[in-house]
Order: structure tokens, then sequence, then C-alpha cells
């Protein structure tokens, strides 16, 4: 939709009307989505329907910048915060890069995708923190129930050092100018590491629930 291009707000106004007018009002908006952010207007493009959030950052020489579509608003409100110095404003006449919205949407799908693989079916929260968890240092995989590291470390229930092997498939043979017995004992070291890390977090209660799908 097209937001009203009017930026004449009283302070008990919260209506998201947009114009280039407010560039550096100072605002605080809320999404549709139930997400609040405060910051100052630092650009809008009323062809596009889009306005540039700037927040200023504690950290030196480092701000965030959030661009945000106008049909996700829900409220915006002009706040009494102190006038902000915005880095050199864009002239009025300036456009904003255009979204490219298919390559977006591809990149959601995408991690969606990627998600929906790494989630195990009918295993234990204890699985998926333990899948998670080792995914991070290596590539993971679900067989079953088991987990299968790097394409040839298999780790069945209950996930502890000991059910972890060597793929039936791979033999002594070296892999990746390692042997597998020495993938398998280093998969081994990783897992014992982020069960420790798990157990101080207090992740040790019973976990015997599903994960949800």
């Amino acid at each position: 939709r097209r937001v009203s291009l009017a930026c004449a707000w009283s302070m008990e106004m919260s209506t998201p009307d947009l114009s280039q007018d407010c560039v550096g009002v100072n605002v605080k908006i809320k999404t549709h989505s139930g997400e609040s952010y405060e910051g100052t207007i630092y650009g809008f493009d009323a062809d596009q329907g889009i306005f540039v959030l700037y927040e200023p950052s504690d950290l030196r020489n480092r701000s965030n910048f959030r661009v945000f579509k106008t049909d996700c608003l829900m409220e915006l409100t002009p706040t009494k915060a102190p006038p902000t110095r915005l880095p050199p404003p864009l002239h009025p006449g300036t456009k904003l890069p255009k979204i490219n919205t298919v390559k977006v949407r591809e990149n959601v799908i995408n991690v969606s995708r990627d998600r929906a693989r790494k989630l195990g079916q009918d295993v234990t929260i204890e699985a998926q923190d333990i899948f998670d968890a080792l995914s991070k240092t290596y590539p993971c995989a679900w067989d079953g129930s088991n987990i299968i590291v790097l394409g040839e470390v298999r780790i069945e229930p209950p996930y502890t050092t000991e059910k972890v092997t060597a793929e039936s498939s791979r033999g002594p043979e070296p892999s990746g100018g390692k042997s597998i017995g020495d993938t398998v004992e280093r998969v081994k070291k990783v897992l014992e590491g982020e069960r420790k890390k798990m157990n101080a977090a207090g992740k040790k209660d019973d976990k015997s629930a599903p994960v949800k799908k």
C-alpha cells in the first residue's frame, strides 16, 4: 500500500505516515510482527515504499541501518530523544537500491530447506542438540536416528563416545590426509567437549520428548 506523505505529527500520533520531510526525525516503530525499534529516519523512498532507520551504536565507527517496507509498520511514533548526528544525509532525490525480492525469497526458502534437512525425525531433543552442536564443526546428516559426520563417521543413540564408529562402507584408507581412525578420534573429542558444555549449561535433564516437526 502507499503510505500517506505527511509528517505533521503530534506526540500522541502513532500512524505510519512518512515523507522525505521526516528524514532526521527520531521515532519508535512497531511492526505487524510485534517487533519494536527506535532510531532516526535516515531515508525514505515513496516509489519503492521503503525507508531506512538509523540506529547509533556505542561502538566507535559502528552503526546499524535497518531497511523496512512501509506496509510492515503498525505504529510509528516520534520520540523526544536528543537530536541524532546522522551520517552524511541522502539527497532528497536519491533513490534507494532496489530490493531483489525474488532473490530474498529464494534465500529464505533455501535457509528453510537447509534447516529442515538438519531436523531429525522422531529423535529426542538431546539428539537434536548434539547434532546442532556438531554441525558447527563438521558437516552432519541424519540417517534415521543416527548422526553421520563428514560422511564417514556414524554416531548411534545414545550419542556417547562409545557409539562413535567408522561407517561400514569405509575402510582404513586415509581420509583427507588422515586415516579413518584419526577422524573417528577427532569426532569423539568434539562430541565429548560438546556434551560437557551441554551438561554445564544444565542440559542433562530429561530430554526424551521428540522434536516437534
